[in-house]
């Protein structure tokens, strides 16, 4: 509940930078306001029209000790006036802000962001195809700073890599004499390959919204960061949320800070989907009640608050209150949605599971037994895989000339040697990945994709609206 404002008896100003600052103004009723050289994320009350559209309070505004409500906004003389009044008792809050330099520093980095958008859009369809080729975490680091949209960045790239690569292998054909077509058509199943990355990071952003950069250019950025000519620059206050970076998070647990009414201040950096005023959270044999607080911006992370009450009768004075909920609440309801993803998927399809990274499989079989739970299933692709190689090495020397023995050799032993590694890491109670999993569409199974799509879209849709 929102706390009425008491406000010194003297008049004080809050003065933060050339055109920002705060003053009170004096008076019966007491009240405040705040000037700004352009507009800031506060809301003025909007007052009730009729009973289907009630009243519906301003932005709480912490000045000093006080807490004021914004009642007006006028523009006078090149500035933005907003008018405050003392909160109203009994009034909840629906979006509080502190008045400070943290406040007025965010702000007019929000609005340096603004110029900086409005300067480039003139060359965003240049941008769009260049940025979509970056690796994940670099694209989505320069599409905040220029004001692009990651998906559509890799779905331009994809296509437009995609185009090119079409492009010259239909100028090859048309300007190619028949000793170089024939050159040209044995070539031309490498340069269709070359095709395929492109169209499924467009298929994977238009259908899937996924975030991806051309393979090649994801290579050469590691290859020049490996050997130094790349300098990795040091990191901003800005950490996208990428899908490494989401379960990073998930696995960092909650802070919870208790307060002397008994509640607990949940706080954490990772938006909890679901936990609305509506949400009840069991901890042991009690029942907690959530608030959800309003998210806060320090620079460019947010931080986002939770407040939990404890339901039913006070404890008697002297007696221990009741045991809050584990700072992994949280984590285990997600995670607990994605093993239900994962079962669904390995009910048919755990050879497919066998083969992914072990960090996948862990999250796919830890609550089944780890790599107990897919041994089988990893035995059966890793004889599938040598079954294959032999099958392979029945083709070969080939006849004299033939350029594809090589490839077939080289691809044979690849089997041979993942079937023989897969096969001792699962006897050694581990589980054993396959060279192939480079392949496969790991991130867009569904156990991998529902649950950091969901915060991912709320952190960019917050993120948008310069809360």
């Amino acid at each position: 509940m929102g706390v009425g404002a008491k406000p010194p008896e003297q008049p004080a100003r809050w003065r933060v930078s050339d055109g920002e600052e705060a003053h009170l103004v004096p008076g019966p009723p007491p009240a405040a306001e705040i000037r700004s050289s352009g507009a800031l994320p506060l809301r003025a009350r909007r007052p009730a029209l009729h009973h289907a559209r009630p009243a519906f309070p301003g932005t709480a505004v912490v000045l000093g000790e006080a807490v004021f409500e914004v009642v007006g906004e006028d523009e006078t003389d090149g500035a933005v006036l907003y008018r405050l009044r003392p909160w109203p008792d009994g009034e909840v809050f629906r979006d509080r802000v502190v008045y400070g330099p943290a406040f007025v520093r965010s702000v007019e980095a929000g609005r340096q962001n603004e110029r900086r958008h409005a300067r480039v859009r003139p060359w965003r369809f240049l941008l769009y195809p260049l940025v979509g080729m970056l690796p994940e975490e670099l694209q989505e680091r320069l599409s905040d700073r220029l004001g692009i949209y990651s998906v559509t960045a890799t779905l331009v790239s994809g296509l437009v890599e995609s185009f090119l690569v079409l492009a010259l292998l239909a100028l090859f054909g048309a300007v190619a004499d028949r000793g170089r077509s024939v050159a040209l058509l044995l070539a031309a199943p490498g340069l269709i390959l070359l095709v395929l990355p492109g169209l499924g990071r467009a298929f994977g952003a238009f259908f899937l919204r996924e975030t991806g950069g051309s393979p090649v250019v994801i290579a050469a950025v590691d290859v020049l960061q490996a050997l130094g000519a790349l300098r990795e620059r040091a990191r901003d206050d800005f950490s996208p949320l990428t899908r490494s970076e989401f379960w990073r998070r998930l696995a960092e647990p909650d802070a919870l800070l208790p307060s002397p009414d008994g509640s607990v201040l949940l706080r954490s950096r990772l938006p909890h989907l679901g936990w609305d005023r509506a949400r009840r959270l069991e901890a042991g044999h009690d029942y907690w009640q959530v608030e959800p607080q309003p998210p806060e911006r320090q620079g460019r992370r947010f931080a986002y608050s939770y407040r939990l009450r404890p339901l039913g009768d006070p404890p008697e004075p002297g007696a221990p209150g009741p045991a809050p909920p584990a700072p992994t609440a949280y984590a285990d309801e997600v995670m607990g949605g994605v093993r239900c993803e994962w079962d669904a998927l390995n009910s048919g399809f755990a050879w497919l599971t066998s083969m992914l990274d072990a960090e996948l499989q862990s999250r796919a079989f830890s609550h089944r037994g780890g790599p107990a739970a897919v041994r089988r299933a990893t035995i059966a692709t890793a004889v599938a895989g040598a079954l294959l190689a032999i099958y392979l090495l029945s083709f070969l020397p080939g006849p004299p000339g033939d350029p594809l023995a090589p490839v077939v050799a080289l691809a044979s032993l690849l089997l041979l040697l993942d079937a023989g590694r897969r096969l001792r890491a699962t006897w050694a109670g581990r589980y054993a990945p396959s060279l192939l999993r480079a392949v496969l569409p790991s991130q867009v199974l569904r156990p991998e994709r529902l649950a950091y799509h969901a915060h991912r879209d709320a952190e960019r849709r917050l993120r948008s609206i310069g809360a």
